[in-house]
Parts: C-alpha cells; structure tokens; sequence
C-alpha cells in the first residue's frame, strides 16, 4: 500500500522541518552571545550587588588588591610596594609619569612620601576583576584619596594587570589616571 502526500502536505512537512530548525538555530544565536558574554565580561564587580566571585584565582586577586588599600592606608609603604613584581620589566603609569622597573618605582614613592602620614587615605568606589587566564587578571578599579593636613581630595582609576607568581598575585603593569577634587 502506498500513500501519497498532496503537495500541500509535502509543503506543510517541509515548512516545519525548516521551522523547527529555523527556531533551532535562533535559539542558538540567542543563546550564544550570552554565554560568550560571560566568559569574557567581568567575573566581580564591587557595585554589582548580585556579584560573587566564584573562581578561587579571583578571590585572591580581590584580596590582594584590599591588601595593598590597606597597606597603603596604614601608611606602610614597604607592605604597599610588595604587591607590584619585584623586577625591572615592571611597568606602571601615573597620569604622564612611567616608571620603568619596581626600583624606580620604589624610590619615586619613598623620595615622594618622606613624611609617611602625608600618604593621605585611599578609599576604593569599584573594583571589577576579569581573569584573563588563570594566571593573569585584568583590574579595573575606581578611587579616591583624602588628605588629612588638606581638604583637597584626589579621584581617580586604575587598570592593572596582576599576574601569579609561585610567591602570589603580583601587579606586572598598571595605569593610573588622577584627578585633583
């Protein structure tokens, strides 16, 4: 026994076969983007209240940035300097400065604060972090510093890169930009 199918059914199957794979592929395409948008967007956000950081690596480079803010806050500035990579291919920018190497950078911050408490306050407005690899993280973080012996205030943001040493997370390159307030 044989059927035979109207050119009208044989259309209908045809349409919904390319339907069904039509909507497939829209899915897909929808889909897509979102999970690639993940992995590449930031993995922490300080002002995203529904941020957690899920990946132990950005955990501690989250860590050591509060390290370095609190070091920086306490005035010492040996345990403030320990969170940049001991070496001479160090590179950090501030405003139009460039400190080539973290002797350099050593000495500009100890000939440039001989009076510790002159450090003023940090005070960190957002910290995003995005790992890059599993041993390097992009950061992204937004500040401001208070001066005790002045009202004058400075804001300003920073991008670094940290990268993971077998002694931990170090800052291999960072660039600063400053405001006066």
């Amino acid at each position: 026994m044989s059927i035979l199918l109207s050119d009208r059914d044989v259309l209908r199957r045809v349409c919904s076969g390319r339907l069904l794979t039509a909507l497939v592929l829209l899915g897909l395409a929808c889909c897509l983007p979102a999970a690639a948008q993940e992995q590449k967007g930031w993995q922490f956000d300080s002002l995203d209240p529904n941020s957690r950081i899920f990946k132990p690596d950005a955990q501690q480079v989250y860590e050591v940035l509060l390290r370095m803010l609190d070091r920086w806050n306490a005035h010492d500035m040996e345990g403030h300097l320990d969170v940049y990579w001991n070496s001479p291919d160090l590179l950090v920018v501030v405003g139009s400065e460039q400190f080539d190497g973290w002797q350099q950078l050593h000495d500009s911050y100890m000939n440039g604060y001989p009076n510790r408490n002159a450090m003023g306050f940090i005070q960190p407005k957002r910290i995003q972090i995005r790992m890059l690899k599993p041993d390097l993280a992009l950061v992204l973080t937004w500040w401001s510093v208070a001066f005790p012996s002045s009202k004058a205030e400075m804001v300003g943001n920073s991008i670094m890169n940290l990268e993971k040493f077998n002694n931990g997370w170090k800052i291999v390159a960072s660039h600063t930009s400053v405001n006066e307030m």
